[in-house]
This record gives structure tokens, C-alpha cells and sequence, in this order.
């Protein structure tokens, strides 16, 4: 039986609207209304970041660019993208993006199947499935769920950007695709329009990425094209459409409905980025400059604002250790500053999951200020590392503390000091840092919005960093792990690791001349 879900014309995307009601929309509806829609919001953060990979590959289509900061001003001007180029495109290529299409079905390879095919839900995630851990699903393998093919088209889409490897397939071995090993950055503004303005950058043969000239979205290459064994990309728009996995869908119907439960699961194409290459929707970092770069990305020990600095580095002399996503980059081109004012204010979207080997542990999307000051102020981006500096000093006061106090307080017991394997397990059960870092993520928010206003003072925007978050939170945290620890014995061993505080944060004020409280205008 011919089944048809094309997706230029059926609802699969979802939105949010001006007026924050719900509705879903075809790729063509949702590019030409993309200025009266608030956000793509999908339940799976996964599903939203790569669903913005998709629309502006479309739209580097569509525009054949920009070329240059000239072409994407005039897109801006416009304040909405041209319904007639849209329109025209993706009727010429309609026949590439139906989901049960015969010969080349959307992001699948027609005819492809597995001696059993898997359940889908192996396409999802959020969905619990062999050796992921069910925390807020409890979906079965057997049997599967049954998608509508709104949602399949969504889980295939994000499926193509996310797969994790290290398992073994009908073609190989499976390796990562393309955004599993960092985190994603989306620049993000009031309106759809605008978030995908903002990110999408001039497309040449050198930018976003080196391209080549015959680079292509997978639905302008043949399907021999597109599952060959090139493991390296043709350029940008290759890499956003990358074919990570060979799959096939088995539609069947239900109650007169089309449903997917089934889908021939295998590995696609191998990525092979070449040297010097960074994604230019991820953030990279390095802690020396003889290491190589390496990705930001979500980590279960470490809050992600924590390595936020490398968000903002678009200083081409300050990159020695950080590189900011492309994206933001372009935002910083001189051009752009009449039509985007340095006090305007957007956000920036993370998206990503944290995975060890083929298991993922979870799934996140943060949101972080971007003040648009930070993009050709390298001394802000500068105020900003030190800031989070100041923040692992104190940390690491805090740890040292509450390391005499537990050290003290098994000595004491034991009438013998103990080993550090002790000390550690003890200390690890109060959690003391992790109380600590806790309570610092919505104060630093205020400090990225705080350095960047026109009148703002560094030292007493660091001081009051300092005064009202880092010493409040670290003595906080002592008091409420540390300091509950009944006994005299006890006692004695808190008191001791309480002053041992106070010293380091004397020290910490001292070596990074921290104004008084009085000064900086702390109560």
C-alpha cells in the first residue's frame, strides 16, 4: 500500500506562538511564518536542535547564501523570509522530504531492511529502549510504541544528529554522530525569524566551514550519494543534513490511522572531520595551548555555565583557550552593528546529552543571556573567566575546609588519621561543592547581564559577585553539611575546618583585591 507524509506540507514541526499557544506546521508554513512564531518547542531537546539544523539548511538553499553581510542585512530588512524563494524550492524538491516515499524516502534509504527491525523507539531518546536507563518513560521493546508519523519524521530528524555509537549493526559498527560529543548553541531571539537569522551565517566557500563547490543538502544528492562511504563532508551544508545512520521506516496501519513501530536500524556514514574543523554551532576549550581543542559539552559532575566563557570568546587574539560557536561570531562582524544594537539583549539556547559509551545518562537544554556587548568587548569575556576563577578558588576553599573538618573528625575516632580514600567517601556524602555550585547558577546570570550595561563598574559587579554569591554560598554550604556533624568530638573538628574557611576566603579576597562589602555597596 502508498503511503505519503510529505514533510513540506504536513504539520511535524512544533511551535509555540506569539500568543504561547501550540500548533505545528509543515517546513514551508513554518519557514514563511517564521516571524509570527515564538520558538520551536519540541518535548525532546534534541528533537528542537536538530529540527534548527534542518530549517537552515533549507534556508542556505533557499537563499543560495547570503553570500555576504550585505545579502543577510537584506534579509533582516525584510523582517520575514521571502514565501516566493521557499515556495519555489521546496516545491521543486518536494518529492525528497516525503517520509514514505518509495525511491528515496526523507533522511532513509529506500528499500533498506534488517533481518529484524528494531523497535522505534530506538529512534527517540526520551524513550526508554535497551540499556537506557527508564527515568520518566517506561515504553517497552516489545512491543514498541506506535509513532504518528509527525513524531517518526521527528525521531528520524534528530536520530540523524544525535545516534550514539558503540554498538554493532547489519553495516558495521556504529560510531557517534555529528553533535553527540558537544554542546549545541542556538542564538535565540523573540521570533523563530530572528533565531534562525541569527544563526544563519554568510555561506561561502570558506565559511561557515571549508566547502566544496558540489557541497549539497543530503535531498539534492543521489541516494548512492548520499550512503557512500565518504566520511568526511562536502562542506556545511553535508555536515547539517549528515546521514550518520542507514535507516528505513515500516509504516502499517491502525484503526485506519498510519502508525511507525518498526524501523530497519543500521550504521550510515562514518564521520571523519578534517584538522582544524570546529562545529559552528559548538563552543570548543582548551586548558594548555600545546592540548587540541575540544568541545563544550554537558558533563553530570559539572554545571555547563561553569565553561561558559568559551561561549563568548570571539576575540581572534583572546582564542588562545577558547573559541566561541561560528554563529556568534558572525554577530560580532561590524556590519551587523546598525541593525543590531550592542544593548540589545538575546539568549543562547544549549542543547545536548551527556553519554557514556553507547549508554546515554541524560539529555539537557540551558539557557544563558547574551548581551550582544560581550561580542566586541574581549575585556567583558575577560571579567567573565575571572568571575568563574574566583568561583573554583573559593570552591576549592570550601573542599579544603571540610577536609580538615572530616579529616579531624575520623582521627579523632579512630585515634589515627586516616587515609584520603576514607576522607573522601565521608566528604563526598555531605556534598558540600555540590551545595556550593547549586546556588550559584541564577546569581551568575545577573553577573553576564550586570558587566555588560553601558555604566557598569568590573570591580564592584566582581565584588558583589564575590560578597553575595561565592562566600554567601560557601559558608552556606559548610554550615548546612560540614557544620552538622552532632558531638563534641565533632565540634572541635568543625571548628576547626570553619576557620580554615574563613582564612581561605580572607586569602582569596587578599590575592584578588576584593573591595570591602561597604564599597562595592553590599549590605
Amino acid at each position: 500500500m502508498s503511503r505519503s507524509f510529505n514533510l513540506v506540507y504536513e504539520p511535524f514541526v512544533p511551535c509555540v506562538g506569539l500568543k504561547s499557544l501550540p500548533i505545528e506546521y509543515g517546513l514551508q508554513e513554518v519557514l514563511i511564518n517564521a516571524h509570527k512564531v515564538a520558538e520551536i518547542r519540541d518535548e525532546s531537546p534534541l528533537v528542537t536542535v536538530a529540527l534548527h539544523r534542518l530549517l537552515l539548511a533549507v534556508l542556505h538553499r533557499c537563499y543560495r547564501g547570503p553570500k555576504n553581510p550585505a545579502e543577510r542585512i537584506a534579509i533582516w530588512k525584510d523582517g520575514a523570509f521571502d514565501a516566493k524563494r521557499i515556495k519555489g524550492y521546496l516545491a521543486e524538491r518536494a518529492d525528497r522530504f516525503d517520509l514514505f516515499h518509495d525511491k528515496q524516502p526523507f533522511f532513509q534509504r529506500a528499500g533498506f531492511t534488517t533481518k529484524e527491525p528494531s523497535g522505534i523507539n530506538r529512534l527517540a531518546q526520551e524513550l526508554s529502549r535497551g540499556n537506557n536507563a527508564a527515568l520518566f518513560d517506561h515504553t517497552t521493546d516489545d512491543p514498541p510504541p506506535a509513532l504518528t508519523p509527525a513524531r517518526a519524521a521527528r525521531a528520524v530528524i534528530a536520530e540523524q544528529a544525535f545516534a550514539v555509537g558503540g554498538g554493532k549493526s547489519d553495516t558495521g559498527n556504529t560510531t557517534h554522530a555529528p553533535l553527540v560529543s558537544g554542546a549545541v548553541v542556538v542564538a535565540r531571539g523573540d521570533t523563530l525569524f530572528k533565531t534562525l537569522w541569527l544563526n544563519l551565517t554568510v555561506y561561502s566557500s570558506k565559511d561557515p566551514v571549508a566547502s566544496l563547490a558540489n557541497d549539497a543538502p543530503m535531498w539534492e544528492q543521489s541516494t548512492a550519494e548520499v550512503h557512500k562511504d565518504a566520511v568526511r563532508p562536502r562542506g556545511y551544508l553535508d555536515y547539517l543534513t549528515w546521514q550518520s545512520r542507514t535507516l528505513r521506516l515500516h509504516p502499517e496501519e491502525v484503526n485506519g490511522q498510519t502508525v511507525v513501530r518498526r524501523v530497519s536500524y543500521a550504521q550510515g556514514r562514518r564521520l571523519e572531520t578534517p584538522s582544524g574543523f570546529f562545529d559552528p554551532m559548538i563552543a570548543f576549550f582548551r586548558r594548555d595551548e600545546k592540548d587540541a581543542f575540544k568541545p563544550v559539552r554537558f558533563n553530570e559532575y559539572r554545571d555547563l555555565w561553569r565553561d561558559s566563557a568559551a561561549l563568548f570568546q570571539v576575540s581572534e587574539q583572546h582564542q588562545k583557550y577558547d573559541r566561541a560557536p561560528t554563529c556568534l561570531h558572525t554577530l560580532a562582524a561590524s556590519e551587523l552593528r546598525g541593525i543590531l544594537p550592542r544593548s540589545a539583549r538575546y539568549r543562547l539556547s544549549i542543547f545536548g546529552l551527556c553519554t557514556d559509551k553507547a549508554k546515554v545518562n541524560f539529555w539537557r537544554h540551558e539557557t544563558l543571556p547574551l548581551p550582544l556587548a560581550y561580542l566586541d568587548r574581549p575585556e567583558l569575556v575577560e571579567s567573565v573567566r575571572h568571575a568563574l576563577q574566583l568561583a573554583e578558588s573559593v570552591k576549592d576553599a570550601l573542599r579544603k575546609a571540610a577536609w580538615a573538618a572530616v579529616s579531624n573528625r575520623l582521627a579523632a575516632s579512630a585515634e589515627m588519621m586516616p587515609d584520603s580514600a576514607r576522607v573522601a567517601s565521608v566528604l563526598d556524602s555531605f556534598a558540600p561543592d555540590r551545595l556550593y555550585w547549586s546556588r550559584l547558577e541564577l546569581p551568575f546570570r545577573d553577573l553576564l547581564v550586570e558587566l555588560a550595561a553601558d555604566d557598569a563598574d568590573v570591580t564592584r559587579c566582581t565584588g558583589r559577585w564575590y560578597w553575595n554569591a561565592l562566600q554567601r554560598s560557601a559558608l552556606s554550604s559548610f554550615e548546612q553539611s560540614i557544620g552538622r556533624m552532632d558531638g563534641a568530638r565533632d565540634l572541635k573538628a568543625v571548628n576547626a575546618g570553619r576557620g580554615l574557611l574563613f582564612s581561605g576566603l580572607k586569602k582569596i579576597r587578599n590575592d584578588n583585591r576584593i573591595p570591602d562589602q561597604e564599597k562595592v555597596g553590599v549590605a
